[in-house]
């Protein structure tokens, strides 16, 4: 079992006799129902009144829970299926059963701002963004486009960070959080505050460093093995290269990963985010930056990728913001941006040519190479309010957005063909060469001839209507990109009060993802890119009941989901799915029995869904079949019905997930917060040669704890993740597909399975 320890201070002048908050204090069982949200209108209202299943994480919640990463608080939400790689990016989440290669059908803002990266349009969702400063995590079920257009899929996650104008008044705070942890895991948080009747700054950051659980730490994987990683007949010279024989007292050594040599297991990371903003009046000037490397943990098959090297992603956008009350009816939000992006890193790599591992013959193509994509975007957007009468709300925004993003990833030391503007000489070479060379670095400016420059317009209109019981939405948005033309998607809610604690949502919406530029044209060995792709497109109906008793609140949504022109990994638009789900999000509130003005509180979550596809993989052709397949006739002879409508299961989403929480304090200043997570057994991907073998998925639960004690300024915790050091697997990511025949070299890039750590606490 692996122990975790952090200590928390704070300082707050301002508020000199109590903690930033109360890890005890008493909230009503009705503020679960009317707390404020801002995310499904784009306009603040309650959680009741909003056109939308939502779950919102409070401040209070994140530190009891003892949450240190997004990460932390994903894995506690109801539907999302999550796979965790340790690599690579971290976390590869699938919202609403939405499997998909990246974690990109989900919108990540701060503060209503999109933080998707421009280039893969992935959403960072681990320790990148300090949590220390964060009033509430909203998040959002279902298709969002009618207000925030592209890429608002399957569902938004808003970052709502605290204004010292209202947590202050006039007056300065101060906090510090300091974590020590497994794997040499440490984390440092601080945040600064400040605050007067014209002006008020707030800024947060955070650095965290890791070396990352072992291999010994894992869960049993064949493919998950130094003896593949210092396999000189796999790796060659990547491993023991003649060329360095001056650098060791051997006579040959090992090239030089992220922090150690290749050759054996090593995953660390660094990562780090600093969020912050200033106002004076209605103007203010922020900025959201970060930073990830990482290893590429349990992500790739060791026959085929060392996971020692750097992964690294980035993102700085700085922004203005202004607010004005135009009028007493009227009001004007206006934001400029302009925001850069890169993902670079190191890669080496043993491309299977004999894939017999008993044989004397083992035999691989290995690289060392440097990749690097380099995005930039300017945005002007404005959104205006108006209150036409008492029971009538318009609201309506435009934007314009240029975005110059990278095509073909700039790869040096690479495959003949890969575009490196530093160097034309290709760096493939066979195991058996005695050494090999060193790639260049790729240029610091992306080359004029592989950028490509896209415009986006986008337009929307919506009315709320409150007509005595009923509360009416209304709202569509048209978008129109340079690349793939225009789409208009709608959204209608009727919201009806039946009593003072009963409400139930009828809701319709359509969305559209846009394919990433990875995809349309970043293509490289192992995946290919596509410039014919289509957006993807959704249509969602749904009914939500919500009924509050005196101590819960109950929260039912029942949803059904067409989406068409699906993208799979192989870059393809493939047919269509079907998804259908049933969520039940329930919050309790009781009295503690032996301490006054506290409760023991938590939720209940329960998530099914069945998760359809038109298209399915077929193990013996080695290819994609089914109806939305364009080749598929062309695969066989007969009409043997291969290119029908499977309606088949996609895998990789369990059909069961429960997860449940309870804060029980122990004192006045003790308290011991319990998460518990159970996922069903699951089908795997249908690409997935496990699928084959009708090998599924097993079920796992898993039982986190954090223990608080508050005392003054200071409040110490200690938590410990998967208390009973519960063995399990989750699924893999992108195709899935290196199978699991551990006596052969691994059949595709991806591993089948993500063996988890046996005992491991954050």
């Amino acid at each position: 079992m692996i122990v975790i320890f952090f200590a928390h201070s704070v300082i707050s002048p301002a508020k000199c006799n109590e903690l930033d908050i109360d890890l005890f204090g008493d909230i009503n069982i009705e503020e679960f129902l009317n707390v404020t949200v801002s995310s499904a209108s784009g306009l603040n209202e309650t959680l009741r009144n909003a056109p939308a299943a939502m779950v919102v994480v409070s401040e209070r919640e994140i530190k009891q829970r003892g949450y240190r990463s997004l990460e932390d608080v994903i894995m506690n939400l109801p539907s999302f299926d999550n796979s965790m790689t340790y690599g690579n990016g971290n976390i590869t989440s699938y919202q609403r059963g939405y499997r998909t290669p990246y974690t990109q059908r989900t919108l990540i803002m701060i503060n209503g701002i999109v933080d998707n990266h421009l280039w893969t349009q992935e959403a960072s969702l681990t320790s990148t963004y300090p949590l220390n400063n964060i009033e509430r995590i909203e998040v959002l079920y279902g298709p969002a486009s009618a207000v925030y257009g592209a890429n608002a899929f399957s569902g938004v996650i808003n970052i709502i960070t605290k204004q010292a104008t209202k947590t202050l008044g006039n007056g300065h705070s101060q906090s510090v959080t300091i974590s020590k942890g497994s794997y040499n895991s440490n984390r440092i948080e601080a945040s600064l505050s400040g605050a007067s009747e014209q002006w008020q700054y707030n800024i947060s950051g955070s650095v965290f460093k890791s070396d990352e659980p072992d291999i010994d730490d894992f869960a049993p994987w064949g493919y998950l093995d130094n003896a593949l990683l210092s396999n000189q007949a796999i790796w060659g010279p990547i491993v023991a290269d003649q060329a360095l024989a001056n650098e060791c007292a051997n006579d040959r050594c090992p090239h030089q990963g992220y922090k150690n040599s290749y050759g054996q297991y090593h995953d660390a990371s660094k990562n780090w985010g600093i969020l912050a903003d200033a106002s004076y009046g209605n103007l203010t000037a922020g900025l959201i930056l970060w930073q990830l490397t990482n290893g590429y943990g349990v992500y790739y098959p060791n026959d085929r990728g060392q996971p020692g090297s750097a992964w690294q992603r980035s993102s700085e956008q700085f922004y203005l913001k202004h607010h004005s009350q135009f009028t007493s009816d009227l009001k004007i939000k206006t934001l400029a941006l302009y925001r850069e992006n890169r993902q670079w890193g190191d890669w080496a790599e043993a491309y299977p040519v004999n894939p017999n591992l008993n044989n004397q013959q083992v035999l691989s193509a290995v690289s060392l190479s440097k990749w690097n994509s380099i995005n930039d975007s300017w945005l002007l957007q404005q959104d205006y309010e108006w209150q036409f009468d008492q029971q009538l709300t318009l609201s309506a925004g435009i934007k314009y957005q240029h975005k110059s993003l990278t095509k073909a990833y700039e790869v040096c030391g690479y495959w003949e063909g890969s575009f490196c503007s530093t160097s034309t000489e290709p760096g493939v070479v066979l195991s058996t060469e005695q050494t090999i060379p060193q790639p260049t670095t790729p240029a610091k400016e992306m080359a004029s001839n592989n950028l490509i420059h896209i415009k986006d317009k986008g337009l929307y209109l919506q009315g709320i209507w409150q007509l005595d019981t009923w509360r009416i939405n209304a709202g569509a948005r048209y978008d129109r990109n340079s690349i793939y033309g225009g789409t208009f998607n709608p959204r209608l809610s009727a919201i009806h009060f039946l009593t003072d604690s009963s409400t139930v949502k009828l809701i319709y919406g359509e969305a559209f993802q846009e394919p990433s530029a990875a995809q349309l044209w970043g293509g490289w060995n192992g995946r290919d890119a596509n410039e014919q792709l289509q957006p993807e497109q959704v249509k969602n109906l749904e009914f939500i009941y919500m009924y509050q008793q005196a101590n819960w609140l109950h929260d039912f949504s029942l949803f059904s989901a067409r989406y068409d022109h699906v993208i799979k990994e192989e870059a393809e638009n493939a047919g269509h799915r079907r998804n259908y789900g049933l969520e039940y999000r329930g919050q309790f509130k009781y009295q503690h029995p032996w301490l006054p003005n506290t409760s023991l509180s938590g939720h209940v979550y329960y998530t099914y869904i069945k998760a359809l596809s038109s298209v399915s993989y077929d193990h013996q052709l080695a290819a994609w079949v089914g109806d939305g397949i364009e080749q598929c006739n062309q695969l066989t002879t007969e009409n043997d019905g291969s290119c029908r409508d499977y309606n088949i299961d996609i895998g990789d989403i369990a059909p069961h997930k429960i997860n449940a929480n309870l804060n029980l304090p122990i004192s006045e200043a003790l308290n011991l917060n319990l998460a518990a997570n159970w996922v069903s057994r699951k089908k795997l991907y249908v690409r997935n040669p496990l699928r084959a073998q009708h090998q599924k998925n097993a079920s796992y639960f898993t039982l986190d704890a954090n223990m608080s004690y508050q005392f003054a300024l200071w409040s110490i915790n200690f938590k410990i993740n998967n208390i009973f050091d519960k063995q399990h697997y989750h699924s893999g990511v992108e195709a899935a597909s290196s199978g699991n025949d551990f006596s052969q070299r691994s059949q595709g890039w991806y591993n089948s399975q993500i063996p988890q750590w046996v005992g491991t606490l954050f």
